[in-house]
Protein backbone atom coordinates (compact mmCIF):
# COMPACT_ATOMS: atom_id res chain seq x y z
CA UNK A 1 0.00 0.00 0.00
CA UNK A 2 1.29 3.57 -0.83
CA UNK A 3 1.00 5.41 3.06
CA UNK A 4 -0.63 8.91 3.44
CA UNK A 5 1.91 8.90 6.55
CA UNK A 6 5.01 8.54 4.58
CA UNK A 7 4.29 10.78 1.99
CA UNK A 8 3.24 13.03 4.23
CA UNK A 9 6.62 13.14 6.49
CA UNK A 10 8.58 13.00 3.17
CA UNK A 11 6.84 15.75 1.28
CA UNK A 12 7.34 17.90 5.07
CA UNK A 13 11.22 17.05 4.77
CA UNK A 14 11.33 17.83 1.00
CA UNK A 15 10.46 20.71 1.12
CA UNK A 16 12.67 21.78 3.95
CA UNK A 17 15.77 20.87 1.92
CA UNK A 18 16.39 17.42 3.06
CA UNK A 19 18.76 15.65 0.06
CA UNK A 20 17.29 11.99 0.72
CA UNK A 21 14.17 13.27 0.39
CA UNK A 22 14.78 15.14 -2.49
CA UNK A 23 15.48 11.92 -4.88
CA UNK A 24 11.65 10.99 -6.02
CA UNK A 25 11.77 9.72 -9.78
CA UNK A 26 8.17 9.51 -10.46
CA UNK A 27 7.81 12.88 -12.77
CA UNK A 28 4.80 13.19 -13.17
CA UNK A 29 4.07 12.85 -9.53
CA UNK A 30 6.63 15.26 -8.83
CA UNK A 31 5.21 18.14 -11.05
CA UNK A 32 1.85 17.47 -9.16
CA UNK A 33 4.01 17.87 -5.66
CA UNK A 34 5.69 21.19 -6.52
CA UNK A 35 2.81 22.59 -8.21
CA UNK A 36 0.46 21.89 -5.20
CA UNK A 37 2.73 22.58 -2.19
CA UNK A 38 5.78 23.94 -4.11
CA UNK A 39 5.33 27.54 -2.40
CA UNK A 40 5.37 26.39 1.15
CA UNK A 41 8.60 26.26 2.02
CA UNK A 42 8.12 28.71 4.53
CA UNK A 43 5.10 27.23 6.30
CA UNK A 44 5.82 26.35 10.00
CA UNK A 45 5.90 22.75 9.89
CA UNK A 46 8.65 22.95 6.91
CA UNK A 47 10.67 25.70 8.75
CA UNK A 48 10.51 23.13 11.92
CA UNK A 49 11.62 20.42 9.68
CA UNK A 50 14.43 22.13 8.86
CA UNK A 51 14.78 23.29 11.84
CA UNK A 52 14.74 19.41 13.40
CA UNK A 53 17.74 18.53 10.57
CA UNK A 54 20.10 21.25 11.61
CA UNK A 55 19.61 20.72 15.23
CA UNK A 56 19.13 17.33 16.05
CA UNK A 57 19.71 15.28 12.35
CA UNK A 58 16.24 14.37 12.07
CA UNK A 59 16.46 12.74 8.56
CA UNK A 60 16.55 9.43 6.84
CA UNK A 61 14.82 6.71 8.93
CA UNK A 62 14.31 8.96 11.71
CA UNK A 63 11.19 10.90 9.97
CA UNK A 64 9.88 7.69 8.59
CA UNK A 65 10.20 6.42 12.38
CA UNK A 66 7.67 8.75 13.00
CA UNK A 67 5.45 8.48 9.99
CA UNK A 68 4.71 4.42 11.59
CA UNK A 69 3.52 5.78 14.83
CA UNK A 70 0.78 7.76 13.76
CA UNK A 71 -2.56 6.71 13.53
CA UNK A 72 -3.03 8.44 10.33
CA UNK A 73 -2.37 11.68 8.16
CA UNK A 74 -5.70 13.42 9.11
CA UNK A 75 -5.62 13.89 12.93
CA UNK A 76 -1.90 12.97 13.60
CA UNK A 77 -2.13 11.37 16.56
CA UNK A 78 0.31 9.00 17.74
CA UNK A 79 -0.30 5.44 18.33
CA UNK A 80 0.86 4.98 21.59
CA UNK A 81 2.13 7.62 24.48
CA UNK A 82 5.60 8.87 24.29
CA UNK A 83 6.21 7.65 27.76
CA UNK A 84 7.83 5.06 27.98
CA UNK A 85 9.62 5.57 25.40
CA UNK A 86 8.52 3.57 22.24
CA UNK A 87 11.35 1.07 21.51
CA UNK A 88 11.01 1.84 17.53
CA UNK A 89 10.78 5.86 17.13
CA UNK A 90 13.93 7.25 16.72
CA UNK A 91 15.82 8.77 19.51
CA UNK A 92 16.90 11.99 17.31
CA UNK A 93 12.88 13.06 18.12
CA UNK A 94 12.39 14.02 21.66
CA UNK A 95 8.56 15.07 23.20
CA UNK A 96 8.31 18.26 22.86
CA UNK A 97 9.53 18.05 19.57
CA UNK A 98 7.08 15.36 18.06
CA UNK A 99 4.62 17.39 19.91
CA UNK A 100 5.74 20.61 18.21
CA UNK A 101 6.22 19.32 14.91
CA UNK A 102 3.07 17.25 15.01
CA UNK A 103 0.80 20.67 16.07
CA UNK A 104 2.56 22.20 13.05
CA UNK A 105 1.74 19.61 10.75
CA UNK A 106 -1.59 19.44 11.22
CA UNK A 107 -2.27 22.72 10.13
CA UNK A 108 -0.03 21.94 6.68
CA UNK A 109 -2.44 19.21 6.02
CA UNK A 110 -5.22 22.11 6.40
CA UNK A 111 -3.55 24.92 4.94
CA UNK A 112 -2.79 23.20 1.54
CA UNK A 113 -5.58 20.67 1.24
CA UNK A 114 -3.05 17.32 1.44
CA UNK A 115 -6.14 15.10 1.67
CA UNK A 116 -7.23 16.58 -1.52
CA UNK A 117 -3.95 15.88 -2.82
CA UNK A 118 -4.10 11.67 -1.36
CA UNK A 119 -7.51 11.68 -3.12
CA UNK A 120 -6.55 12.77 -6.56
CA UNK A 121 -3.80 10.03 -6.67
CA UNK A 122 -5.15 7.25 -5.40
CA UNK A 123 -5.36 5.78 -8.85
CA UNK A 124 -1.55 6.18 -8.80
CA UNK A 125 -1.18 4.47 -5.51
CA UNK A 126 -3.41 1.70 -6.03
CA UNK A 127 -1.52 0.91 -9.70
CA UNK A 128 1.85 1.06 -7.41
CA UNK A 129 0.83 -1.19 -5.03
CA UNK A 130 -0.66 -3.77 -7.36
CA UNK A 131 2.85 -4.12 -9.25
CA UNK A 132 4.54 -3.95 -6.24
CA UNK A 133 2.30 -7.05 -4.50
CA UNK A 134 3.02 -8.72 -7.59
CA UNK A 135 7.14 -8.78 -6.98
CA UNK A 136 5.87 -9.48 -3.87
CA UNK A 137 4.83 -13.26 -4.75
CA UNK A 138 8.44 -14.10 -5.44
CA UNK A 139 9.88 -13.39 -2.02
CA UNK A 140 9.75 -15.81 1.10
CA UNK A 141 8.23 -13.64 4.01
CA UNK A 142 8.07 -16.41 6.13
CA UNK A 143 11.90 -16.78 6.81
CA UNK A 144 12.11 -14.17 9.45
CA UNK A 145 9.55 -15.88 12.18
CA UNK A 146 11.50 -19.04 11.23
CA UNK A 147 15.29 -17.30 10.83
CA UNK A 148 14.89 -14.85 14.04
CA UNK A 149 12.15 -16.43 15.83
CA UNK A 150 8.44 -16.10 15.81
CA UNK A 151 6.88 -12.97 16.86
CA UNK A 152 3.01 -13.92 15.89
CA UNK A 153 1.61 -10.54 16.70
CA UNK A 154 4.07 -9.01 13.84
CA UNK A 155 2.13 -7.88 10.95
CA UNK A 156 4.87 -7.09 7.54
CA UNK A 157 3.92 -3.84 5.39
CA UNK A 158 5.82 -2.87 2.36
CA UNK A 159 5.06 0.75 1.82
CA UNK A 160 6.62 2.37 -2.06
CA UNK A 161 7.70 5.87 -0.80
CA UNK A 162 7.03 7.45 -3.99
CA UNK A 163 9.36 10.86 -3.37
CA UNK A 164 12.00 8.76 -1.77
CA UNK A 165 13.94 8.10 -4.65
CA UNK A 166 16.55 5.68 -3.52
CA UNK A 167 16.17 5.84 0.19
CA UNK A 168 14.93 2.83 2.01
CA UNK A 169 13.78 2.05 5.84
CA UNK A 170 13.02 -0.47 8.12
CA UNK A 171 11.15 1.25 10.96
CA UNK A 172 8.79 -0.74 13.45
CA UNK A 173 5.90 0.50 15.65
CA UNK A 174 3.96 -1.64 18.56
CA UNK A 175 0.97 -0.46 19.36
CA UNK A 176 -0.70 0.13 22.63
CA UNK A 177 -2.57 -4.07 22.56
CA UNK A 178 1.03 -5.44 21.62
CA UNK A 179 0.47 -5.83 18.12
CA UNK A 180 3.54 -5.00 16.26
CA UNK A 181 3.99 -3.98 12.19
CA UNK A 182 7.48 -4.19 10.78
CA UNK A 183 7.75 -2.42 7.77
CA UNK A 184 10.11 -1.65 5.01
CA UNK A 185 9.55 1.59 3.14
CA UNK A 186 11.02 0.97 -0.16
CA UNK A 187 12.11 3.70 -2.08
CA UNK A 188 10.77 4.29 -5.86
CA UNK A 189 13.86 4.72 -8.00
CA UNK A 190 12.79 3.09 -11.28
CA UNK A 191 10.11 3.76 -13.36
CA UNK A 192 8.93 1.79 -16.82
CA UNK A 193 8.18 3.14 -20.10
CA UNK A 194 4.74 4.67 -18.71
CA UNK A 195 6.73 6.86 -16.35
CA UNK A 196 4.81 5.09 -13.37
CA UNK A 197 6.78 3.05 -10.42
CA UNK A 198 8.72 -0.10 -11.76
CA UNK A 199 9.63 -2.81 -9.65
CA UNK A 200 12.18 -5.83 -10.61
CA UNK A 201 13.30 -9.01 -8.60
CA UNK A 202 16.31 -7.47 -7.69
CA UNK A 203 14.33 -5.38 -5.21
CA UNK A 204 13.56 -8.18 -3.24
CA UNK A 205 16.98 -7.61 -1.85
CA UNK A 206 15.96 -4.46 -0.24
CA UNK A 207 12.76 -5.56 1.06
CA UNK A 208 14.64 -8.40 3.19
CA UNK A 209 17.00 -5.92 4.14
CA UNK A 210 14.90 -3.70 5.52
CA UNK A 211 12.78 -6.36 7.40
CA UNK A 212 15.67 -7.49 8.94
CA UNK A 213 16.13 -3.85 10.58
CA UNK A 214 13.07 -4.39 12.54
CA UNK A 215 15.14 -7.60 14.16
CA UNK A 216 18.53 -7.21 14.25
CA UNK A 217 17.84 -3.31 15.33
CA UNK A 218 16.25 -4.51 18.26
CA UNK A 219 18.99 -7.01 19.16
CA UNK A 220 22.14 -4.82 18.73
CA UNK A 221 20.36 -1.96 21.02
CA UNK A 222 19.83 -4.66 23.68
CA UNK A 223 23.38 -5.18 23.95
CA UNK A 224 24.46 -1.96 23.29
CA UNK A 225 26.86 -1.79 26.97
CA UNK A 226 28.59 -4.95 25.87
CA UNK A 227 29.08 -4.00 22.26
CA UNK A 228 29.89 0.03 22.81
CA UNK A 229 33.49 -0.69 23.11
CA UNK A 230 33.64 -3.06 19.84
CA UNK A 231 31.46 -0.88 17.74
CA UNK A 232 33.97 2.76 18.45
CA UNK A 233 36.95 0.20 17.19
CA UNK A 234 35.65 -0.96 14.12
CA UNK A 235 34.01 2.52 13.49
CA UNK A 236 36.81 5.05 13.76
CA UNK A 237 38.38 3.00 11.04
CA UNK A 238 35.87 3.41 8.53
CA UNK A 239 33.96 6.81 9.75
CA UNK A 240 34.41 8.63 6.17
CA UNK A 241 33.18 5.48 4.15
CA UNK A 242 30.18 4.86 6.93
CA UNK A 243 29.21 8.51 6.83
CA UNK A 244 29.38 8.95 3.03
CA UNK A 245 26.33 6.80 3.33
CA UNK A 246 24.88 8.35 6.13
CA UNK A 247 25.58 5.73 8.70
CA UNK A 248 27.00 8.36 11.64
CA UNK A 249 28.16 6.38 14.75
CA UNK A 250 29.28 3.05 15.79
CA UNK A 251 25.47 1.88 17.04
CA UNK A 252 24.31 2.66 13.39
CA UNK A 253 27.64 0.28 12.18
CA UNK A 254 26.32 -2.60 14.29
CA UNK A 255 23.07 -2.74 13.56
CA UNK A 256 23.95 -2.36 9.63
CA UNK A 257 26.61 -5.26 9.98
CA UNK A 258 24.15 -7.66 11.77
CA UNK A 259 21.35 -6.64 9.53
CA UNK A 260 23.63 -7.38 6.02
CA UNK A 261 25.37 -10.44 7.60
CA UNK A 262 21.31 -11.68 7.76
CA UNK A 263 20.13 -10.21 4.52
CA UNK A 264 23.65 -12.79 3.37
CA UNK A 265 22.01 -15.95 5.12
CA UNK A 266 18.68 -15.12 3.16
CA UNK A 267 20.27 -15.60 0.06
CA UNK A 268 21.93 -18.43 0.77
CA UNK A 269 19.07 -19.90 1.41
CA UNK A 270 17.26 -19.12 -1.50
CA UNK A 271 19.67 -18.03 -3.78
CA UNK A 272 22.38 -20.20 -3.40
CA UNK A 273 26.26 -20.03 -2.79
CA UNK A 274 26.99 -17.46 -5.66
CA UNK A 275 23.60 -14.90 -4.07
CA UNK A 276 25.26 -15.35 -0.98
CA UNK A 277 28.88 -14.45 -2.58
CA UNK A 278 27.27 -11.57 -4.28
CA UNK A 279 26.20 -10.16 -1.09
CA UNK A 280 29.08 -10.57 0.86
CA UNK A 281 30.71 -8.83 -1.82
CA UNK A 282 28.54 -5.96 -2.53
CA UNK A 283 28.96 -5.64 1.44
CA UNK A 284 32.70 -5.90 1.46
CA UNK A 285 32.35 -2.75 -1.13
CA UNK A 286 30.88 -0.88 1.22
CA UNK A 287 33.33 -0.65 3.74
CA UNK A 288 31.79 -3.72 5.51
CA UNK A 289 35.03 -6.34 5.54
CA UNK A 290 33.47 -8.88 8.38
CA UNK A 291 30.50 -9.55 7.12
CA UNK A 292 31.43 -12.90 5.23
CA UNK A 293 33.15 -13.44 8.84
CA UNK A 294 29.76 -12.35 10.45
CA UNK A 295 27.57 -14.96 8.25
CA UNK A 296 30.05 -17.67 8.85
CA UNK A 297 29.09 -17.30 12.58
CA UNK A 298 25.10 -17.26 11.75
CA UNK A 299 25.52 -20.74 9.67
CA UNK A 300 26.75 -22.21 12.93
CA UNK A 301 23.57 -20.30 14.54
CA UNK A 302 21.40 -22.17 11.79
CA UNK A 303 23.18 -25.56 12.67
CA UNK A 304 22.27 -25.52 16.16
CA UNK A 305 18.85 -23.83 16.86
CA UNK A 306 17.98 -26.40 19.41
CA UNK A 307 20.54 -24.74 21.24
CA UNK A 308 19.77 -20.98 19.92
CA UNK A 309 15.96 -20.88 19.41
CA UNK A 310 16.29 -17.09 17.90
CA UNK A 311 18.79 -15.50 17.49
CA UNK A 312 18.16 -13.35 20.41
CA UNK A 313 19.36 -16.42 22.49
CA UNK A 314 22.33 -16.23 20.11
CA UNK A 315 23.53 -12.85 21.27
CA UNK A 316 26.22 -13.64 23.62
CA UNK A 317 28.31 -14.97 20.18
CA UNK A 318 27.98 -12.22 18.19
CA UNK A 319 29.18 -10.44 21.29
CA UNK A 320 32.33 -11.79 21.58
CA UNK A 321 32.53 -11.98 17.58
CA UNK A 322 32.33 -8.14 17.50
CA UNK A 323 34.76 -7.47 20.42
CA UNK A 324 37.41 -10.19 18.94
CA UNK A 325 37.33 -9.15 15.47
CA UNK A 326 36.96 -5.44 16.08
CA UNK A 327 40.34 -5.96 18.59
CA UNK A 328 41.82 -7.21 15.84
CA UNK A 329 40.77 -5.01 13.10
CA UNK A 330 42.17 -2.49 15.42
CA UNK A 331 45.18 -3.05 15.73
CA UNK A 332 46.04 -4.23 12.05
CA UNK A 333 44.78 -0.84 11.11
CA UNK A 334 46.73 0.56 13.42
CA UNK A 335 49.83 -1.42 12.08
CA UNK A 336 49.30 -0.19 8.33
CA UNK A 337 51.04 2.89 8.49
CA UNK A 338 54.39 0.88 9.18
CA UNK A 339 54.02 -1.29 6.62
CA UNK A 340 53.46 0.90 3.66
CA UNK A 341 55.99 0.99 1.20
CA UNK A 342 58.58 3.85 1.28
CA UNK A 343 60.11 5.50 -1.74
CA UNK A 344 63.80 5.87 -1.25
CA UNK A 345 64.80 7.11 -5.08
CA UNK A 346 63.53 8.06 -8.51
CA UNK A 347 64.76 9.21 -11.81
CA UNK A 348 64.22 11.68 -12.63
CA UNK A 349 63.89 13.30 -9.16
CA UNK A 350 60.96 14.16 -7.51
CA UNK A 351 59.72 17.79 -9.32
CA UNK A 352 62.70 18.32 -11.85
CA UNK A 353 62.29 20.75 -14.25
CA UNK A 354 64.87 19.99 -16.93
CA UNK A 355 63.67 16.17 -17.95
CA UNK A 356 64.52 15.14 -20.96
CA UNK A 357 61.74 15.46 -23.66
CA UNK A 358 62.52 12.24 -24.92
CA UNK A 359 62.72 10.25 -22.09
CA UNK A 360 60.39 6.87 -22.24
CA UNK A 361 60.52 5.44 -18.80
CA UNK A 362 61.68 6.44 -15.46
CA UNK A 363 63.09 4.47 -12.38
CA UNK A 364 61.84 4.55 -8.96
CA UNK A 365 63.45 2.62 -5.76
CA UNK A 366 61.32 1.38 -2.74
CA UNK A 367 62.50 0.65 0.30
Amino acid sequence: MVDPRVELLSLLFRLAGNPEYNQAKVESYTADVEKQFGDQRDHAAVKLARQLRETRGVSYDACMSLAVHLKNADELQLVVPLRPWPEGLDGRWTSASVNAFLAAARRFVKDTSFREFIQQHRSLYTNTASRLEALLKEGHLEWFHTYFGDRPRAVFTVTPGLLNGGGSYGPHCRDATGQERLYCILGVWQTGRDGLPEFNPSLLGTVVHEFCHSYANTIVDRHRTELSVAGEKLFKHVAGNMRSQAYGDAQTLLRESLVRACSVRYQRQYGGAAAARQEIEHNRSRGFVWTEELSNLLAEYEAQRDRYPTLESFAPRLVAFFNSYAEKFDQEQRARPGKRPKLVSMTPVNGAKDADPGLTETQVTPA
